[in-house]
């Protein structure tokens, strides 16, 4: 993704502010960290207000996760640039650390924990005006796409396993979170020919509708793999759409490249309540 904003420059002033206060004496100290300790938090409800008026909320706590798109680093610190909402592409995030050496590259997620800076205005390649809050970090770590921007509000761990003539197949656990659901698969083969898996034909059926896999795109989950060797487990990660009603049944499919054997579908049924 093309940068929106040049990140180098717009840190510089950042860090030479930070130098400066390290001059200060003590006593100065100790009073900026009582000033620290009661500084004040954007709650979670006021984020979205953080992108409309970043200035409101100058030397605010901030606890966000970014989806990352550039990264630039010089030996004064690590600038980086990415979306809080990565699919919409939007609530573009400037996020300033004085560490140089922070391994983090396009399209890691983060959690970042700082200070808001104030509302930054530029333009970018096409001569639009885009504007960002900048975060000064204290914390940057990396994170998931489903801790950060799918967190699970249940999860049923199941362990069932289904063994279809030596392909032997467990529904670890179910994961449901408010915009996706996330079935977690290990599939073994126990046969002594080549198995295969189509992720694409997976189905979940609850309260009357039939739901198919979603495009994994944002999430990155581990992929189970199609062709399995004997011998060989994989697992993986399969995602729907959010699922509604009492209970659900999770229709799996597979065969065997030995052409005399049938492998059925796996069916397991799920609680949702």
């Amino acid at each position: 993704m093309k940068k929106l904003i040049s990140l180098a420059a717009i840190g510089m002033i950042v860090f030479s502010l930070a130098a400066c206060g390290n001059s200060e004496t003590k006593s100065s100290d100790k009073s900026n960290e009582k000033t620290t300790a009661s500084a004040k938090t954007v709650k979670k409800e006021d984020l979205a207000k953080l992108y409309t008026d970043a200035d409101k909320f100058k030397n605010y706590k901030v606890d966000l996760y970014v989806k990352v798109f550039d990264v630039d680093q010089d030996e004064d610190g690590t600038y980086l640039q990415g979306y809080a909402d990565p699919e919409k592409s939007s609530k573009n995030t400037l996020i300033m650390s004085s560490n140089p050496n922070l391994k983090i590259k396009d399209d890691d997620i983060i959690h970042v924990v700082g200070k808001v800076k104030d509302k930054y205005e530029g333009k970018n390649a096409l001569g639009g005006t885009v504007t960002a809050p900048r975060i000064v970090a204290d914390k940057i770590e990396k994170s998931d796409y489903a801790t950060a921007f799918a967190p699970a509000e249940k999860t049923i761990k199941l362990n069932k396993t289904e063994n279809h003539n030596g392909y032997a197949m467990t529904l670890q656990k179910v994961e449901l979170a408010q915009s996706q659901t996330r079935i977690y698969i290990s599939i073994e083969n126990k046969s002594k020919d080549q198995i295969n898996f189509y992720d694409f034909n997976s189905k979940i059926t609850a309260a009357n509708k039939q739901l198919e896999p979603d495009s994994d795109i944002e999430g990155n989950y581990p992929k189970i793999q199609s062709e399995i060797l004997p011998g060989v487990k994989t697992e993986g990660v399969i995602v729907f759409p959010k699922l509604e009603g009492q209970k659900a049944n999770i229709i799996l499919e597979g065969s065997s490249e030995n052409y005399d054997l049938t492998i059925d579908p796996f069916t397991f049924e799920i609680p949702l309540n």
